[in-house]
């Protein structure tokens, strides 16, 4: 099902040179129901200048029917950031979008969440750890959201399962696929135990590299604050990270174990990076000012876990 507001923006997402701020501005306007797209062009300034054309027109609208038809088709709706369901975390970040396309359980996107993230090789603490963290989140009544990829983000997805809570995973593509193909099962479990598989790409959207690093921005956007499992310095994880940092939003990083910092283990050198005094190294890590740093957070142990909930739960109520 896709609803009117959502389609109108669909079509306007299918116009050359029209992005996010200009789509949202238009579907502000009051009268915009009432008017048909094109005619929007009569009065709004951000369409009007582009210069579009009727045939521009309908070739985005013939996009809208498709991606509205293959939605039907694959029993996913498309939301649009004037439905009461589109998440509320994602409208108080810093991440402009306008659509999202939701296939399971649209009303998991605003139960308060977390995100749950980490290296695809992760250390057996890091599996550990992983899974603790994840069961006690959702026993707390928080969703983990994460991106299915393997590693962490699979332990993530599949804990919060077994753990009986829910789950949302952020693609990197349009949700005609899964990718990786591996988690196929995993990702019918997420449907299959009321969570949800959420996309900002169209059907016609493949997992190309670029898109992993946008969907990683997104998963900090859905969630209350990231929890950054494990990384070593050049980690995808790591996109997330400074998109919770630039968003204001708690990093939770857990220190690595002694027999992880004896080993070497490279998945840990983000950790302990981040858990030093080298405000310097932490700032050109995480690409922020030294005032970004307020909102990193270490955890050493399972009684630090008290603390972290009430960082994530400050937000709750702006």
């Amino acid at each position: 099902m896709t609803s009117d507001d959502a389609y109108n923006a669909l079509i306007l997402s299918g116009l050359k040179g029209v992005g996010p701020s200009t789509i949202e501005k238009v579907l502000g306007l009051s009268s915009y129901p009432l008017k048909t797209t094109l005619e929007l062009c009569e009065y709004a300034y951000e369409l009007r200048k582009n210069s579009l054309t009727v045939e521009q027109f309908d070739e985005a609208r013939r996009y809208a029917d498709f991606q509205v038809d293959m939605a039907s088709k694959n029993d996913t709706r498309v939301i649009s950031l004037l439905d009461a369901e589109f998440p509320k975390a994602l409208v108080a970040s810093g991440v402009r979008l306008v659509v999202l396309y939701v296939k399971g359980n649209v009303d998991a996107l605003n139960i308060p969440s977390v995100a749950v993230i980490g290296t695809r090789e992760p250390t057996s603490h890091g599996e550990e750890i992983t899974k603790r963290i994840t069961d006690w989140m959702v026993q707390q009544g928080w969703a983990i959201v994460s991106g299915l990829a393997l590693g962490c983000d699979s332990i993530a997805h599949k804990q919060a399962i077994e753990s009986g809570g829910k789950t949302v995973a952020v693609m990197a593509h349009g949700l005609q696929t899964i990718s990786p193909s591996r988690n196929k099962d995993l990702a019918t479990s997420i449907l299959s135990s009321d969570g949800a598989l959420v996309s900002e790409f169209g059907f016609d959207i493949k997992p190309v590299p670029t898109n992993f690093v946008i969907r990683d921005k997104t998963q900090s956007a859905l969630s209350r604050g990231v929890i950054m499992i494990q990384s070593d310095l050049v980690g995808g994880s790591l996109h997330a990270s400074r998109a919770a940092i630039k968003d204001q939003r708690p990093l939770i990083v857990p220190f690595p174990t002694d027999k992880d910092i004896a080993h070497s283990e490279s998945k840990i050198s983000a950790n302990l990076l981040l858990a030093s005094d080298d405000a310097i190294g932490k700032c050109k890590l995480l690409k922020c000012v030294s005032a970004g740093l307020e909102n990193l957070h270490i955890i050493r142990r399972k009684g630090d876990y008290g603390r972290m909930l009430e960082i994530l739960s400050r937000g709750l109520s702006q």
